[in-house]
């Protein structure tokens, strides 16, 4: 058992300060008994006692003062010492009890031990150190047993904290990997841009030849189409070395009509030949505020994720694009489709680089530069599964300005 000292020095230890209230509660129906039995207690600085003449009153008692012990007379009208420690065991089960019995009640005592739960019985008649020592006891015990609770509670706080403080270590070690990863994609970007731009100066003088040698409308459509789409590349490849090198993304925002980056991204997504075979379900709301944005990034991240929809189905199946007021003052901008839905394993890191599927042709970074491209704009984007299939992508821009 661990001594006074020992649990002095837990207490300090660990800043608990003192368990015991001092409060003894003495329960008997008869005055004198209460008057003999305080007289004996009263003389020890170290406790505030309590009187009780019934175990009814005793229970009431209980919930209104502090206590650390209760010393209870065994026969009692209406409730029995014993039946009191066992009520008092079900409210309070970290307050000691102590009954004081006559020889003949020891049968029926030693049959309710395990249901009150009693830490001493005392026999009449008692003598005053006796009692003293059995309170002193008891106290002990009741402090042993609220330490052990109390380092139970600690134990399971720090051990709460230490799995956050480990959870949160994981988070930065992936922290740290995505941005070596993309600072490596970064640095592979600003190579392949460099070479892309040396083949669109050669592209546009071929693209001046096609105008002075009168080529037709066909060719010059195709040609100009395929253009759009480097320079799309070009703009992405940019926007990666910007994210690499500043850890975010450099926006230059202007009032821009949602309807229009909505057409840009259209307009972009029609050069991918897959786009072309869908069937495109566009539904702009009149009167759309203007947004404050950069209308070359934002319909970026709307060909993403119009990409991931073209992906994700196949040939005549429906991509569903719309723009529309939302709550709390933002414009939504939303790419649906009835494709199979987010695989489970890949919806946790959705939207974190090089999140893709096993079957995915690209580099898992469209959701992610998606997301970014949101966030720079003091917006987010989140994924919905619509109830009947599918998967519905939901980009919220703050609106600037209503129109007219």
């Amino acid at each position: 058992m661990i001594n006074e000292r020992e649990i002095a020095a837990l207490v300090a230890r660990f800043g608990m300060g003192n368990q015991l209230t001092g409060g003894v509660l003495l329960v008997d129906d008869e005055p004198n008994n209460l008057v003999v039995l305080r007289g004996v207690l009263d003389d020890e600085e170290r406790w505030q006692v309590h009187a009780a003449a019934s175990g009814d009153e005793a229970l009431a008692m209980v919930g209104k003062v502090p206590l650390d012990v209760v010393v209870t007379d065994q026969r009692m009208p209406g409730m029995t010492g014993v039946d009191l420690l066992e009520k008092l065991r079900r409210v309070r089960p970290d307050i000691a009890g102590i009954v004081l019995t006559g020889f003949a009640d020891m049968d029926a005592l030693e049959s309710a031990i395990n249901r009150a739960n009693a830490f001493r019985f005392l026999r009449k008649p008692w003598e005053p150190a006796d009692i003293l020592e059995a309170v002193r006891q008891a106290c002990n015990h009741v402090s042993q047993r609220r330490i052990i609770e109390r380092l139970v509670s600690l134990l399971s706080e720090r051990g709460e904290m230490l799995r956050a403080s480990f959870e949160e270590v994981k988070r930065q070690q992936q922290a740290l990997l995505h941005l070596e990863r993309i600072g490596t994609v970064g640095r592979l970007a600003s190579g392949v841009t460099h070479d892309l731009r040396n083949m669109v100066a050669s592209l546009r003088e071929a693209e001046y030849q096609l105008a002075q040698h009168s080529a037709s409308p066909e060719l010059r459509e195709t040609f100009t189409l395929g253009m759009a789409h480097v320079e799309r590349l070009l703009a992405t490849l940019k926007t990666l070395q910007d994210f690499a090198h500043a850890g975010k993304l450099e926006i230059a925002p202007a009032p821009a009509d949602p309807a229009d980056v909505v057409r840009d991204a259209v307009t972009i997504s029609r050069m991918d030949l897959n786009f072309r075979l869908r069937r495109l379900v566009v539904d702009v709301a009149p009167g759309l505020p203007s947004l404050q944005a950069d209308r070359l990034k934002l319909s970026q991240a709307l060909v993403n994720l119009i990409q991931n929809a073209v992906q994700a189905t196949g040939k005549d199946a429906a991509v569903r694009i719309s723009a529309r007021l939302a709550e709390g003052g933002t414009v939504e901008l939303s790419v649906e489709d009835d494709g199979p839905g987010v695989a489970p394993e890949l919806r946790p890191r959705l939207f974190q680089p090089f999140a893709a599927g096993k079957d995915s042709p690209g580099l898992g970074m469209g959701l992610y530069m998606a997301r970014l491209i949101a966030e720079s704009h003091g917006g987010s984007i989140r994924l919905v599964e619509p109830p009947g299939g599918g998967t519905r992508f939901e980009l919220h821009v703050p609106a600037h300005a209503r129109n007219g």
